[in-house]
């Protein structure tokens, strides 16, 4: 079954690969005569080496949004977000400290960017501002867009741990492991009407102050990059703080598509930051539907001094996966590493208050926040059983 649905996937991707490019050679010949949009990601790097990476699409216009939204209005949405018009080819440049770079969006819009930090960095601050634009150029038949501020994460040196957190599943009530619940979660609810987990706001809070230097996370998901705005608009809406997203490109290579491309999309991201951070540990925090503890595992596997804990939600309620994720939990202990496989947030907080790695007293702040997380509906959550 598994050889049969990626034999389906690979000829599906190939047949979009070419019709793509058929489409985007002639807009080439043409010109885009619509107006563009650079969709900058937050970025991420260290005192050397800034990290950016974005996409450049058609701009469709702003799509509203609100508490009361309409089943039709999210349908629109959604679809704006999974139809989007994309631009190879083009050349986009990011300025940083004075200094210009250029670089060309790939046949799916996607651009990167390793831009150099040549001044010191303001030492008090753990955001930087970087600005993008598109210079002109023979295929745009229009003003290009005006220039747009991204922003990079630069942990301080000073910093004694991060954060990384799956998002599907462990900050976000998706129904991962129920792909029937997920696609209606995903396609039917906006970032005002999806929750989350109890707590999971002022836990994450207490994490990134429980130092005298803020910790960075960082969010890894096997999301596609279209759902990049609805996911930091979810973010801001309850409070979960800000950190760069690591998502994935709706259109996988063929070659990398399939059941086990989730965990190695996981895996890939989490090196790459310890790379960019070797002397940094991480707590990794994930849920038990889809392989987070397996991965994690395999980080400690081969960076054991650069985990510094392991929270895993229980997603599943299931005894046998319970039995594994404890044998997994056995194996880290060997390396001084807890995995632990938590109910609800409250009991990831209080390991983490015993260990040192946030303050004691925000506990009470946590617990409340979960209660009220867990509370009578609001006007949110009775949009959401509307549409039930």
């Amino acid at each position: 079954m598994a050889s049969w649905r990626n034999s389906v996937i690979r000829i599906g991707h190939l047949i979009d690969t070419r019709f793509d490019r058929l489409r985007y050679g002639l807009r080439r010949r043409l010109g885009y005569d619509q107006p563009l949009q650079v969709v900058p990601y937050d970025g991420y790097g260290d005192a050397k080496t800034l990290f950016l990476s974005g996409r450049v699409l058609e701009d469709h216009g702003p799509s509203d949004t609100a508490d009361h939204e309409t089943l039709w209005n999210n349908l629109v949405a959604s679809y704006r977000r999974f139809e989007s018009d994309e631009v190879p080819g083009l050349r986009v440049r990011a300025t940083f400290q004075g200094r210009s770079s250029e670089t060309v969006t790939d046949e799916e819009g996607y651009f990167d960017f390793e831009l150099p930090v040549v001044q010191p960095l303001d030492p008090s601050a753990q955001w930087h501002s970087v600005e993008f634009d598109v210079p002109p150029q023979a295929m745009l038949k229009r003003p290009p867009p005006e220039p747009i501020a991204g922003r990079v994460l630069v942990p301080s040196p000073d910093c004694d741990f991060g954060v990384i957190s799956d998002i599907d599943d462990t900050l976000l009530i998706t129904g991962a492991t129920r792909l029937l619940t997920m696609a209606r979660l995903t396609f039917l609810r906006s970032p005002h009407t999806r929750l989350p987990f109890n707590g999971v706001a002022a836990f994450y809070q207490a994490l990134r102050d429980g130092a005298a230097q803020p910790r960075p996370i960082f969010y890894v998901s096997s999301s596609p990059w279209n759902l990049y705005d609805f996911l930091v608009d979810f973010m801001a809406l309850n409070r979960i703080p800000a950190g760069p997203l690591l998502l994935r490109d709706l259109g996988l290579p063929a070659e990398r598509a399939g059941g086990s491309s989730h965990q190695a999309h996981k895996l890939a991201q989490i090196e790459r930051i310890m790379n960019i951070y070797p002397r940094l540990p991480f707590i990794l925090i994930g849920d038990s539907g889809q392989h987070d503890p397996e991965a994690y595992a395999r980080v400690v596997s081969t960076r054991p001094r650069q985990v510094r804990a392991i929270y895993i939600r229980d997603v599943t309620q299931a005894p046998e996966r319970d039995r594994e994720i404890a044998a997994l939990a056995r194996w880290t202990r060997l390396h001084n590493i807890d995995l632990l496989l938590v109910e609800n947030t409250l009991q990831a907080a209080e390991h983490a208050a015993q260990n040192g790695y946030i303050h004691p007293e925000r506990l009470a702040s946590i617990s409340a926040d979960a209660a009220k997380d867990a509370g009578p509906p609001g006007p949110v959550e009775h949009a959401v059983e509307r549409d039930d």
